[in-house]
Parts: C-alpha cells; sequence; structure tokens
C-alpha cells in the first residue's frame, strides 16, 4: 500500500521538476530579448536605462506634436493662398 502513494509524488515531483524547466527556459528567453532590446536601445540612441529612455520617448513625443502643429498651419496658409488666388 505505501508504493503507490510514493510513485503519486514522485509524479508530482516530476512534473513540479518539468515546469520549473520550462519557466527557467522561459526566463532564459526574457532575459535575452531583454539584454537585445537594452543593447539597442544603447547603440540606436545612446540611452544606458529605461529611465532614460522614458525621458527621450516623452521628448520626441513633444516634438512630433510640436511637427504636426506646424504641419496643420503650413495648409492651413497654403489653403488661404490657394483660396485668395481663384
Amino acid at each position: 500500500m505505501g508504493a503507490p502513494g510514493k510513485g503519486d509524488v514522485g509524479q508530482k515531483l516530476l512534473k513540479l521538476k518539468e515546469q520549473l524547466e520550462g519557466q527557467k527556459s522561459r526566463r532564459d528567453e526574457l532575459q535575452g530579448e531583454y539584454n537585445s532590446l537594452m543593447k539597442q536601445l544603447q547603440q540606436e540612441f545612446g540611452l544606458e536605462d529605461l529611465e532614460q529612455a522614458q525621458t527621450k520617448l516623452e521628448e520626441m513625443d513633444s516634438q512630433i506634436q510640436e511637427m504636426e502643429k506646424s504641419l496643420q498651419q503650413q495648409a492651413q496658409e497654403i489653403e488661404r493662398l490657394m483660396e485668395g488666388s481663384e
């Protein structure tokens, strides 16, 4: 009677070990992706950490908004000039 109980425990331990190995593999994969992205941030933008990346993102977003506003103003000016020449 003691043997079936030990087998169940052994199977559970084996299953837990497999799950743990899968999680370790996934962790290693994610760490590799993170390292690759951090290297890309450094190479393309000269940024060393995520805080710097966030600051850069906010700066770039602000620049985009300014450019969009300028383009809208220029488009309105072109429309105004075209209306005046008709």
